[in-house]
């Protein structure tokens, strides 16, 4: 809206110059244009008021645009927060299911961090473990049947800002005992709970109790939904996942919305760092034949401008010898293979292959399974 504002302006003002110089120049001439006012007045006011209403219609266009925009990004940074990237297991085959019982080994987290040492696109990264699992509060009886149990990492939160209390002041997760938790503004609304509150969740059938040491602002690693922050280790521990992990979020350098813009840069470094090069080798011996780069031709022109623009990036990188990092981020693209790939590419085996392509091969593929 500013933007506009400031292009109309910058057209406005010179024709409003040139119409009073030319105004005072020829007093004639202004005078024949002012003296049709009084004589058509129904004439006269038709016109003003036909051009208040077409204004006010593209005025209330653009702001009822510029509102729903906001509103949507508003959501989307009180919800997430400083996160920028979540990183899931990916699946092995289209039976498998993204979900909270995918899990990972910690030391691929361990790896991950040394290999982004050198990114400096990446101010924050962490490993952490959700789940989700009934809980009750023994005090007022309410329940939340689908409370989120999320396990953060004391040790890796650099980035990710502060957890704060509904008053405002800090906390520390360090703090944290083995029995103790801390919950945010959404499910203490849900479970009517506050601090010294015991809470029970069930997980496989037992009760595991809880002591509520504060209510944290939602949003970020707090979540939008009602969520119950403990120490990743007490997390591993209640659901037998020790030396497990099955998310790792990002925090890119800059605030909320500064790190959104490196958003692109950040997934295309992580797409390459988890993809199977043995597995997109294969992929593109395939890919690189004369009938699939002349498909590829064809329905280039039916798509996207950005989808148009990863394809034909994909079709001269299967020409380029050798497997290139802008090869391997255009591959794993969620985009591509799905509305490109998967398709239109009448190819059972590249089908076949291209849902491996994002499988990490450091370890055994049964850890992607759920």
């Amino acid at each position: 809206m500013d933007s506009i504002m400031i292009g109309l302006l910058v057209i406005f003002l010179p024709v409003l110059a040139f119409i009073g110089l030319m105004a005072w120049r020829s007093r004639v001439m202004l005078k024949l244009g002012l003296r049709n006012i009084p004589r058509r007045r129904a004439q006269t006011v038709l016109i003003i008021v036909g051009i208040m209403i077409s204004t006010l219609i593209m005025a209330a266009a653009f702001g009822t645009g510029d509102t729903i925009t906001f509103s949507i990004r508003k959501a989307a940074v009180d919800s997430l927060g400083t996160i920028d990237e979540i990183v899931v297991s990916a699946r092995a085959t289209a039976d498998d299911s993204l979900g909270s019982s995918t899990y990972v080994p910690f030391e691929r987290f361990t790896q991950l961090q040394q290999e982004l040492a050198g990114l400096e696109t990446i101010d924050g990264l962490a490993p952490g473990i959700g789940e989700f699992a009934p809980t009750v509060n023994s005090r007022t009886s309410l329940s939340e049947g689908q409370m989120r149990i999320a396990g953060v990492d004391i040790d890796t939160l650099e980035g990710f800002g502060r957890f704060q209390l509904e008053g405002g002041v800090d906390v520390r997760l360090e703090d944290l005992g083995s029995d103790e938790a801390y919950i945010n503004e959404k499910a203490a609304e849900e479970l009517e709970a506050v601090a010294g509150d015991e809470l029970i969740t069930f997980v496989d059938g037992v009760g595991i109790p809880f002591r509520v040491k504060g209510v944290v602002d939602k949003g970020g690693l707090a979540g939008d939904n009602s969520t119950l922050l403990v120490r990743l280790e007490r997390a591993q521990a209640m659901f037998g996942r020790e030396g497990q992990i099955n998310s790792i979020i990002v925090s890119n350098r800059g605030d909320e919305f500064g790190g959104a813009e490196l958003s692109d840069e950040v997934t295309s470094a992580l797409r390459v760092l988890f993809t199977d090069r043995e597995i997109a080798t294969q992929l593109k011996s395939q890919l690189a034949r004369p009938e699939v780069l002349r498909e590829l031709v064809l329905i280039e022109s039916g798509l996207s401008e950005d989808l148009q623009s990863d394809v034909a990036l994909l079709r001269r990188e299967l020409q380029s010898p050798g497997l290139s990092d802008e090869l391997l981020s255009v591959l794993a693209d969620d985009d591509v293979r799905e509305k490109v790939l998967d398709g239109k590419i009448p190819d059972a085996h590249i089908k076949s292959t291209v849902g491996l392509i994002c499988i990490d091969s450091k370890f055994p593929l049964d850890n992607y399974r759920s």
